[in-house]
């Protein structure tokens, strides 16, 4: 990753490295960034490829929860910032595609186009809503509306590095592990290659996972199974596990704790323990680099001191 303002990325080489670490024998980790810096800090952690959720696209963007209220082109702008920032894989949450076929075309061409590594459409019938909101009953589509759309999505891309994962919440449905598991399968033989299904139950990942028996790799999510580690997940047979929201919970009780005693006492001085240094934040942006980047172009364009002269000897010729 190199450093703003001028970032070296290729797009295919992010598609193709994804395609590499969730071939590869460790689990793939998709931490969810809430925006470009917290995307730039975790690059320098070691992660090495992203989740780009609808639920953290929601609530940065307009401050309300995963209720399909962000359009296509809101979550885009959300998707690009954490490309643009890194230029390491992302895979993009686009809900149900932002409609029908005809809209899955669109989204796929855009989402290619500011450089996503993946994107995930799920089969929730608008409107769409998170799967673990209790209070929204969740209604799926047909099979085949599904298939449509994933197919077109599949058809509609530019590089076939991009990946294209099938999303079922036929387990927050109620619809049970034969029904998903049924789902699942229909969607990796419409060219799926990759199959993540939302999980609430220790028992239905489980069993979802021990029945799949496909090469297509499987994706969970680490909401309802935080201490779960990555070699339990690896032995469950998935290959990759989003989080979508570690980060913007502990940058929230950040905030809290600070913001707070600041407001209580009217003092920072104890934020410095919990808290980045303004100098270190300004390192995480690049800002040395675009400052020496800027003094080494103008030095390259400016007149010589020879340059001048002969102009000013010019002048004065002509003028006498």
């Amino acid at each position: 990753m190199s450093q703003f303002p001028v970032r070296w990325a290729s797009s295919t080489a992010a598609r193709l490295r994804l395609r590499e670490l969730m071939a590869a024998e460790n689990v793939v980790v998709l931490p969810g960034p809430f925006d470009a810096t917290s995307a730039i800090l975790m690059a320098r952690l070691g992660f090495e490829a992203f989740w780009g959720g609808g639920y953290l696209g929601s609530a940065t963007s307009l401050g309300v929860g995963d209720l399909a209220l962000t359009t296509m082109t809101e979550q885009l702008r959300f998707c690009a910032s954490i490309v643009d920032a890194t230029g390491l894989p992302v895979v993009a949450d686009c809900d149900d595609g932002y409609g029908g076929v005809l809209q899955v075309a669109r989204t796929v061409q855009a989402f290619e186009r500011m450089g996503v590594a993946a994107m995930v459409f799920e089969d929730q019938a608008a409107p769409k809503h998170c799967a673990f909101y209790d209070e929204f009953p969740v209604r799926l589509l047909e099979k085949h509306e599904m298939v449509a759309k994933l197919k077109t999505a599949l058809d509609v891309r530019f590089d076939s590095s991009t990946m294209i994962w099938a999303r079922s919440d036929a387990l927050a449905a109620g619809l049970g592990v034969a029904e998903t598991l049924d789902r699942a399968h229909t969607y990796a033989e419409a060219g799926a290659d990759a199959i993540f299904v939302p999980c609430g139950n220790l028992a239905d990942l489980k069993e979802y996972a021990g029945g799949w028996g496909r090469p297509e790799p499987l994706v969970m999510s680490a909401v309802n199974f935080r201490e779960m580690t990555l070699d339990e997940v690896k032995m469950m047979g998935f290959s990759a596990r989003l989080d979508p929201a570690a980060v913007i919970l502990a940058a929230l009780y950040a905030v809290e704790e600070v913001m707070g005693e600041y407001r209580r006492t009217g003092s920072l001085a104890h934020a410095g323990a919990r808290s980045k240094t303004f100098e270190e934040f300004a390192e995480l942006l690049g800002t040395e680099t675009a400052v020496e980047l800027e003094g080494r172009y103008l030095a390259v364009a400016a007149p010589s001191r020879a340059d001048t002269s002969e102009t000013a000897a010019g002048g004065t010729a002509r003028s006498g």
